[in-house]
Formats: structure tokens, sequence, C-alpha cells
């Protein structure tokens, strides 16, 4: 065998190892974020299970808060996920709380979810909420911006 033909074999393998790396890299990143988006939608599932569970045992004249809805506008699907994942545990204690309170202090969510930050793939994005709708599905609408430092 010559040279040149060894040479021609290890580009090709190099080239070919290279294209199959990026391939499999970016169906990672697809099926990551595939994953958050159903944990996400189990856990709120599972939420929403034991808040009906909890009003057949006990009737409650009174509107509560039934669940939480979060819109995120961000840079990529994954900072998406963590920050709605953040909202909806920094304000899962409001889910039963009743209505009326929250309508006398509809700042209440905006002022805890506010200003927090938020690390992704080692970068940080701080939190700033845009919107809130005080219903029994309270709708929470946030967006991330990344910080330069």
């Amino acid at each position: 065998m010559n040279r040149a033909m060894i040479a021609t074999t290890l580009v090709g393998i190099l080239l070919g190892a290279s294209a199959t790396l990026a391939y499999v890299g970016r169906e990672i990143d697809r099926l990551n974020q595939q994953l958050l988006t159903c944990d996400n939608e189990r856990a709120e599932l599972q939420q929403q299970n034991a808040q009906l569970a909890a009003r057949l045992n006990r009737p409650n004249k009174a509107p509560t808060v039934e669940s939480i809805r979060v819109q995120a506008d961000t840079p990529d699907g994954l900072v998406e996920m963590a920050a709605i994942q953040l909202v909806k545990q920094q304000l899962q204690f409001l889910i039963g709380f009743p209505l009326t309170s929250l309508q006398e202090h509809p700042d209440l969510p905006s002022r805890l979810i506010d200003g927090r930050t938020l690390t992704v793939d080692q970068q940080t994005f701080t939190l700033r909420v845009t919107t809130v709708v005080v219903v029994e599905r309270l709708f929470i609408e946030v967006s991330a911006t990344a910080n330069n430092s």
C-alpha cells in the first residue's frame, strides 16, 4: 500500500467520525429537551391529579388557584424548560391558595420571580415577569435574558 492511500483512508475516517459525532450530539440535545418537556408535563399531571383528589375529598365553595401555567420567552428550548420549571417550583405553594387573596395582591407572583437568576449550561440568565393573570389557572409569562459577565 502506498502512503497516499493510507493518508486518504485516515482523512476519510476522521471526517466520518466528525460527522457522526455532530449528528449524535444534535440528537442528544433534542432528546434531552424532549425529556425535560415530558418531565414537566408529568409533574403538572400529577399535580392536577392531586388537586382533583383533594377537591373530591373536601368540596370547597371558595375558588382557589388550581394550577400554574407558565410561558417563557427564552433564547433556546433548554433555557425555556429550565425557566418554566423554576417558576413552577417557586410558586408551587400558591396551589390551593384562595383566589380572592391573590386577587387582592396580584403582584405577589411578580415579586417572587422577578430578578431571579437561572444557570443553564454555565450561562446565567435573569428572569423578568412580563404578564400575570390571576384566575383559577394562574398564568405567568416570563422572559429570560442572558447576563454578560
